[in-house]
C-alpha cells in the first residue's frame, strides 16, 4: 500500500467541475502545458457554468488535468490516444474511448515510472517486468503495450482503500507569488478503478495512462474524510475583516497555507509532488498530516471559514490517519537505501523478498539479510542468487561498528549517498548523537532529510517501530532534546540565508522553536535555552557577540564576515604603491558629454575626476551613485589610461548582460560573469549554482586591477569567494562599483550595500572615506533638463530627495508630465490587457490596427538582416513586473505581447515548445542558464550568460536558433522541450521579471506595478524605474497614492537584513526592522523611520522637547502638493512647517530648494515666521544648536 499525490491546476471555484468563476483572471493554470496550448477565451463565456452540461470540446483544458476533483455529479470524458493520429502507428488503431468519471473522482498518471529515463532502475526493483522499448520517433515515454500494462497495473496496485490521496498545485497559485508546491486537500481513496483500456478495431490494445479513482473528500466537513483548505474563502473575504483578528490577509493565508515551508523545505515531499501522479512515502505522509493539523487549527483560531465543528472533525479525521499511517511505517525504512550504499544491487528486491519469506512489517529485516546471505532463507530463481557469495563477503568484511552504523542508519528514510557518507565518516559519533546527520545534510543543502526525518527514527514509538524501539544514549525521548534543537536551530539558520539573513538574534530563534511546537510543548521550552546550554550549541553555530550574545551565527558565515571585514576595511584604508600619475581631470573633460559652459556638467566632471583618482590610488575603491549619474562614463575613461591597460585588467559582473556591457566599454580587456570566473579557478559548484572553495581552488594572478560591476548583487559568499580567489598580495587595485539602493542579492546578506556605509558613515577616518566616491550629479540630463523617471526614482532609493521632488506626485496626479515619464491606471486584470495595448499604441505613435509592425519595428524584427548585425534593437523597449505567474506576471504578459507583435498568428507548425511556451521565429527571448554554447556558422564556443536577451532566427528540424545581444551574426541552438518539469534555456522576453532586469538597461521601459504583492519593496520600485535610459512608462494599479507608501523607510527589503559584517545589524524579532545607519534610521518616537542621520536628529530633539510634529505630511494649497519635512500646528489651527536641507553644495539640490522655497512664499510661508530651515554643514553633520534654536522658536508659537 501506497499514498499517493496527484497534481491540480490552480481552480478559482473549488475544483467543483464547473467552468472557473473568472477563467481570464485565472493565468495560474497555464503552467501546465496541456492547458496553455487548450485553454481559449470562449472559457469566459461559459463561466460558472456545470461541466456536465457542456459538450466535450466545450468543457476547460482543465478538465484533462483534474481541474474538477471535486465534482459532485459523474460526467463523461473522451479519451484520444496522443499517437493515434498517425496512421504509421499502431495507435491509428485506437478508437476515441469514452469514460465515465464518477463523482469525487480524480485521474493520475505515474509519469515518473513511464519515462524511459527510469526503466533501468524499475528493472532492478521489478525484473518480472518486460523490457521497454524506446518509440521510433521522438520521445521520452515507453512505448511498447507489455510494459506499459506491467508499469501501469503494479502503480495502480499499491492504491488501495488504505491509501491518502493529497492534491497539490504545482507552480502557478494565487496564495504564494513564489509558491513552488502547494497541497490544496487530502482525503481517503475509496474506490481503484484500475487499469483501462481504449476501445480498437484491432486485435490489440494498448491501456489508458490515466489511472482512475475516487475520494473520501466532501463539501461537508461534518460528513466527509479529508479536506480542501479554505484557499479560496479566504482570499473573498475583505482585508478589514482579517484586520479584525489581528493580522493581515496574507499573515493569515501563511498560518493556514500547506507549502513546502511548513515541512521544513522537505526536498523529499518536493520530489513526491512532482510527476502529476507518484508515490508518497509513510515519512513524508506523517510530516504532512503533522503540519495539515497545525493548518487545521490556525483555520479554527481565525474563525472565518466553515463550521468550527466541521473543522474539529477534520482534526479527528487527521489525528486517526497519523495512527494509522504509523502503523504502516517500519522501523527501518532505509535497509534497501543501507544495502545499496554497501555495494549490494537489488536492495528493494532483496527487501520484498525478505517480506514475502517472513520478515514482518516491524521486524528487524538486518536478521533476515544474514540468514539469506548463509543460505537459511532461500528465494527461488531470484536475480540476486548468484551474488549472494560476493555479497557475504562484502558484509562479513566490514567492521562491528561499521555494521552497526549501517543498522543505525536505516532507521532513518535516507538515501544511499547519505548513507556511504556516514560508514566512511568514522568520527561522527551518530550512534550518541543521530541529529548529527540532519546537522550534516542542512550543511550540504542536501533537503530530503531534515530533523523531522531523524525524530521519527530516534524517538521511541511502538506504533512505528514495533519491539525495536530505540534505546539512549541513541533515543530522543523529549522534543526538548538539546541534540535535537541544536539541529533545528543549524537547520533554521541555514534557511533564512535564502531570506537574506546571516545571523538571527537568539529571541527570534526561541520563537522560532515555540512557533513550531504543540501548545504543550511551548509552555515547558525553557526561556533563554540557547544560552544556557550554550556550551553544547556553540559546537555548531556561534554566538554574536562573543561576551553578552544577543544573536547566533553560522560558523562558516561568521568567518566570510571577519575576513571580508579585514580585508575590505585594510585595503580601503591603504594606498598602492604606485598610482599612476594619470592626468584624470583631463581624461574626464574628453569626454563627449562634457560641456564646458553649464555648471552641472563641470561639478560632475569634477566628481569623476575625483572618482578616477580615487581607483587610481586606493588598493580598494568603491564608485556608486544613483542611476544617470555617470558611473559607466568613470569606468570608461579609466579604462582609457594606457598605463591602467599596461598592468592588467579584469573586468567582472554578476549577469551575463552587465559582463556584456563591461566588455563593450573597451577593446581587448577581458571580461567574465562571477560565476565564470570562480569557475575558470575551481571554486564554483554548477549543481547548487553557488560558489564553493576548496583545497583545489586556485589563485588568480593574472591583471593587477579587479574591476566589479553590479555589486549589489553579490550575496556575501559570493564576495567571500570573489577576495579569497584573488592573489591579494599581486593584485594592485580593486574597484568595487554598483548602486547600493537596487534589489539586494538573492541569497544571503547586502556586503555591497555594508560597505558603503561603512565607508561613509560618520565614524570611518580620513582614510576611508577616501575610498568611496558617491556620484551625485545626474549627467544623463544635462543635455534634456530635469528627469521626471530620476526625480521620481530618487523618492525611492534610500536618500533623502532633493527639496522640490515631491512636486513629481503632484505631476503626476495632475497629468502634468512630460519628457520621459507616463503614468497609465488599470483597475483589475480584466482590463490590465487593453491599458497596456492603448499605452503601447500612444507611445510608439500608432493605431491599434499599426501596433504590430509599430512593435516590430520598435524591438528590430521588422529587418532581419539589420538585426543579424546589431542586435541591440531588440532592447529598445522591454515590459517589466514584478512577479511571473499572477495575472500581471511576466507570463501572461508574454502572452498578450506574443500575440500583438502577431509571430504566432496563421503559423500553426512554425514554432517549438520549451517548458510551457511556444516560441515562435522571430520572437524575443531571453537566456536563463549560464552555459558554454557553440555557435554557428563559426564553430566558435562562447559563454551564454542568463538575462541575454535575443531573438529566434529560425526554427529547424526541432532546434530553435536563437541570436542574442552582443554575438552579431552568430546563431545558437536549443532543442525543444515541452513540459512544466523541464529547466528551460529560455523563455519569451517581450516581459522580463524586475529581478531578471537587474544589471541590464533599455531605451524604454514599461512598468506593470499592482497595488499588492509580497514581493513589492523600495528597491524593486527602484530598480524598475532605473532600467530606463531614456523613457519610463508606468501602469499603476487604481492610483499613485499607495505608491509612496513604498518610499518610506520601513518599505525597504535591504534593510530588514540581519548582517554583521561592519555594524551589528539583527531583528531583534521576526517583524522589526534592524537598524544599521544609512540603511535605515530609527527614531525616539515610537514607529518613525527618517530618511536621513540629520533628520534622526531633529526627531531626537523634537521627542526630548516634548514638541508634537508630523513627518512628511502631505500639504495641499491652492492645487499644487508639496511634502514638508516637519509639520507643527499652533492652537489657532495655522501650520508651521521646518525643512532640512542636506546638499546645498550639489547644484540640482540647491536649484531644487529654490524651487520649494518659491512656492512657500507664494502659499504664505515666510522663513523665520511660519516656514524654518536647518542644513548640513560641509562635514556632512548637523549643528545641535541650530536644532535647538529653530526647536525653541517653534515652541514659542505653540
Amino acid at each position: 500500500m501506497k499514498h499517493i499525490s496527484v497534481r491540480v491546476p490552480w481552480h478559482d471555484n473549488g475544483w467543483n467541475s464547473h467552468v472557473c468563476a473568472n477563467p481570464r483572471c485565472n493565468t495560474f493554470c497555464k503552467q501546465l502545458p496541456n492547458i496553455v496550448n487548450s485553454k481559449v477565451d470562449c472559457e469566459q463565456l461559459s463561466c460558472g457554468i456545470d461541466w456536465s452540461k457542456l459538450t466535450t470540446k466545450e468543457r476547460p483544458a482543465c478538465a484533462g488535468e483534474n481541474g474538477g476533483f471535486m465534482n459532485y455529479k459523474a460526467y463523461e470524458r473522451e479519451f484520444i490516444h496522443i499517437y493515434a493520429w498517425n496512421s504509421d502507428n499502431p495507435h491509428s488503431k485506437l478508437l476515441p474511448t469514452k469514460v465515465m468519471i464518477p463523482a469525487y473522482s480524480a485521474l493520475g498518471i505515474p509519469f515518473r515510472y513511464l519515462n524511459m529515463d527510469a526503466q533501468k532502475d524499475l528493472s532492478k526493483e521489478h525484473p518480472e517486468f518486460r523490457p521497454a522499448e524506446s518509440a521510433p520517433f521522438g520521445s521520452a515515454w515507453v512505448y511498447n503495450p507489455e510494459r506499459l500494462y506491467d508499469v501501469l497495473k503494479w502503480f495502480s496496485s499499491e492504491i488501495t482503500e488504505e491509501s491518502i490521496c493529497v492534491f497539490y498545485c504545482k507552480k502557478g497559485n494565487p496564495i504564494d507569488d513564489e509558491g513552488l508546491r502547494m497541497i490544496v486537500g487530502m482525503g481517503d481513496i475509496v474506490k481503484n478503478c484500475g487499469v483501462q483500456d481504449y476501445e480498437t478495431t484491432a486485435d490489440y490494445t494498448y491501456p489508458l495512462w490515466e489511472i482512475m479513482f475516487s475520494h473520501s473528500i466532501r463539501p461537508d466537513l461534518k460528513e466527509s474524510r479529508g479536506f480542501i483548505l479554505p484557499y479560496k474563502e479566504y482570499l473573498e473575504l475583505d482585508e478589514n475583516i482579517f484586520q479584525g483578528k489581528g493580522l493581515s490577509k496574507i499573515q493569515a493565508l501563511d498560518e493556514i497555507k500547506l507549502s513546502l515551508d511548513k515541512f521544513d523545505s522537505s526536498g523529499k515531499i518536493f520530489d513526491e509532488l512532482s510527476y502529476g501522479c507518484d508515490f508518497i512515502s509513510n515519512h513524508s505522509m506523517l510530516l504532512i498530516l503533522e503540519a495539515a493539523r497545525r493548518s487545521l487549527e490556525a483555520v479554527i483560531r481565525h474563525g472565518l471559514a466553515g463550521s468550527i465543528e466541521g473543522w474539529q472533525c477534520q482534526l479527528r479525521w487527521i489525528d486517526a490517519r497519523i495512527e494509522h499511517v504509523k502503523k504502516q511505517i517500519t522501523p527501518f525504512p532505509s535497509f534497501a537505501s543501507a544495502l545499496k550504499a554497501l555495494g549490494i544491487d537489488y536492495g528493494n528486491l532483496i527487501e520484498s523478498d525478505l517480506r514475502k519469506k517472513g520478515c514482518g512489517p516491524k521486524d528487524n529485516p538486518w536478521g533476515h539479510f544474514e540468514k539469506l546471505l548463509n543460505k537459511e532463507i532461500k528465494v527461488d530463481s531470484a536475480v540476486y542468487n548468484s551474488s549472494l557469495p560476493t555479497y557475504r563477503i562484502s558484509w562479513e568484511g566490514q567492521t562491528s561498528n561499521v555494521r552497526e552504523r549501517l543498522i543505525t542508519l536505516s532507521r532513518f528514510e535516507l538515501e544511499s549517498d547519505v548513507i556511504e557518507h556516514f560508514i566512511d565518516d568514522v568520527e561522527s559519533d551518530i550512534l550518541s548523537n543521530p541529529y548529527l546527520i540532519s546537522e550534516w545534510c542542512a550543511r550540504n543543502f542536501i533537503e530530503k532529510v531534515s530533523t523531522r526525518t531523524i525524530d521519527l527514527g530516534a524517538f521511541p514509538d511502538p506504533t512505528i517501530q514495533g519491539d525495536n524501539v530505540p534505546v539512549p544514549p541513541f533515543a530522543a525521548e523529549s522534543i526538548l532534546d538539546t541534540r535535537r534543537l541544536r539541529s533545528l536551530v543549524v537547520e533554521r539558520l541555514y534557511s533564512v540565508l535564502t531570506d537574506g539573513d546571516t545571523l538571527v538574534s537568539i529571541k527570534e530563534m526561541e520563537d522560532y522553536l515555540r512557533d513550531i511546537m504543540t501548545e504543550e510543548d511551548k509552555a515547558r521550552l525553557p526561556k533563554n535555552i540557547l544560552l544556557t546550554h550554550r556550551q553544547f550549541f556553540e559546537v555548531s553555530f556561534d554566538y554574536v557577540p562573543d561576551e553578552n550574545p544577543t544573536a547566533i551565527q553560522l560558523k562558516e558565515y561568521y568567518q566570510m564576515e571577519e575576513f571580508l571585514r579585514k580585508v575590505l576595511r585594510e585595503r580601503a584604508k591603504r594606498d598602492v604603491k604606485k598610482p599612476t600619475g594619470e592626468d584624470w581631470l583631463s581624461l574626464a573633460m574628453s569626454d563627449k558629454n562634457y560641456d564646458p559652459t553649464n555648471e552641472r556638467s563641470q561639478q560632475a566632471t569634477e566628481q569623476q575626476a575625483k572618482a578616477l583618482e580615487m581607483m587610481d590610488k586606493k588598493r580598494l575603491s568603491v564608485l556608486t551613485g544613483g542611476a544617470g549619474t555617470g558611473k559607466t562614463t568613470v569606468v570608461r575613461s579609466f579604462l582609457c589610461s594606457d598605463k591602467i591597460k599596461a598592468e592588467g585588467v579584469l573586468l567582472l559582473a554578476p549577469t551575463g548582460k552587465a559582463r556584456v556591457r563591461l566588455s563593450n566599454m573597451a577593446e581587448n580587456v577581458s571580461s567574465k560573469t562571477v560565476a565564470q570566473f570562480l569557475a575558470s579557478l575551481g571554486a564554483f559548484d554548477f549543481e547548487n549554482m553557488k560558489p564553493r572553495l576548496t583545497e583545489d581552488s586556485r589563485k588568480y594572478s593574472r591583471a593587477k586591477n579587479i574591476i566589479i560591476d553590479e555589486c549589489s548583487m553579490l550575496t556575501t559568499d559570493t564576495f567571500h569567494a570573489l577576495i579569497m580567489s584573488l592573489d591579494l598580495k599581486f593584485i594592485n587595485r580593486i574597484i568595487l562599483i554598483g548602486d547600493p539602493y537596487q534589489l539586494p542579492p538573492i541569497g544571503p546578506g547586502r556586503a555591497f550595500s555594508d560597505l558603503c556605509h561603512y565607508l561613509n558613515c560618520d565614524d570611518a577616518d580620513a582614510n576611508l572615506k577616501s575610498a568611496i566616491t558617491y556620484l551625485r550629479t545626474v549627467v544623463r540630463t544635462i543635455a534634456s533638463g530635469d528627469s521626471d523617471v530620476l526625480t521620481l526614482a530618487s523618492w525611492f532609493s534610500g536618500n533623502k530627495p532633493e527639496k522640490f521632488a515631491d512636486e513629481i506626485f503632484w505631476k503626476i496626479e495632475s497629468k502634468n508630465l512630460k519628457g520621459d515619464l507616463s503614468v497609465y491606471y488599470w483597475n483589475d486584470e480584466k482590463d490590465l490587457p487593453q491599458i497596456l495595448r492603448d499605452a503601447i499604441c500612444k507611445e510608439l505613435a500608432c493605431s491599434d490596427v499599426e501596433l504590430p509592425e509599430s512593435l516590430k519595428q520598435k524591438i528590430g524584427i521588422d529587418d532581419l538582416k539589420s538585426l543579424e548585425s546589431d542586435p541591440a534593437a531588440l532592447e529598445n523597449l522591454q515590459i517589466l513586473a514584478p512577479v511571473i505567474n499572477l495575472a500581471w506576471g511576466t507570463y501572461q504578459l508574454n502572452s498578450y505581447l506574443q500575440s500583438w507583435v502577431g509571430n504566432n498568428i496563421n503559423r500553426k507548425g512554425d514554432y517549438q515548445e520549451i517548458g510551457t511556451q511556444k516560441i515562435y521565429k522571430n520572437d524575443k527571448v531571453i537566456q536563463l542558464q549560464n552555459i558554454l554554447r557553440e555557435s554557428y556558422p563559426s564553430k566558435e564556443k562562447y559563454p551564454l550568460s542568463n538575462g541575454q536577451i535575443g531573438f529566434v532566427k529560425s526554427i529547424n528540424k526541432g532546434h530553435i536558433n536563437v541570436m542574442y545581444v552582443g554575438i552579431p551574426h552568430e546563431t545558437f541552438g536549443f532543442r525543444g522541450d515541452k513540459g512544466e518539469d523541464q529547466d528551460a534555456a529560455i523563455e519569451l522576453a517581450y516581459a522580463i521579471t524586475i529581478h531578471k532586469s537587474q544589471g541590464s538597461d533599455f531605451d524604454t521601459v514599461f512598468v506593470v506595478l499592482p497595488k499588492t504583492g509580497r514581493i513589492l519593496s523600495r528597491e524593486l520600485i527602484y530598480t524598475a524605474l532605473t532600467r530606463a535610459k531614456k523613457r519610463v512608462v508606468l501602469l499603476v494599479q487604481d492610483s499613485i497614492g499607495w505608491l509612496r507608501e513604498f518610499t518610506k523607510p520601513q518599505a525597504s527589503v535591504l534593510a530588514r537584513r540581519n548582517t554583521n559584517l561592519f555594524d551589528y545589524s539583527v531583528r531583534a524579532e521576526r517583524l522589526n526592522i534592524p537598524y544599521v545607519e544609512g540603511l535605515i534610521h530609527g527614531t525616539a518616537k515610537k514607529g518613525l523611520f527618517v530618511r536621513s542621520k540629520s533628520e534622526v536628529v531633529i526627531v531626537n530633539q523634537l521627542v526630548n522637547a516634548g514638541v508634537e510634529f508630523e513627518y512628511e505630511q502631505l500639504l495641499e494649497e491652492n492645487g499644487h502638493r508639496c511634502i514638508p519635512d516637519f509639520s507643527f500646528e499652533t492652537p489657532w489651527g495655522d501650520r508651521i512647517i521646518w525643512e532640512h536641507l542636506g546638499m546645498l553644495v550639489v547644484p540640482e539640490y540647491k536649484a531644487s530648494w529654490e524651487r520649494k522655497l518659491k512656492f512657500y512664499e507664494e502659499i504664505g510661508y515666510t522663513l523665520g515666521e511660519n516656514l524654518f530651515t536647518t542644513c548640513d554643514h560641509e562635514n556632512g553633520a548637523i549643528m545641535t544648536e541650530e536644532v535647538e534654536d529653530v526647536i525653541r522658536k517653534i515652541k514659542e508659537q505653540l
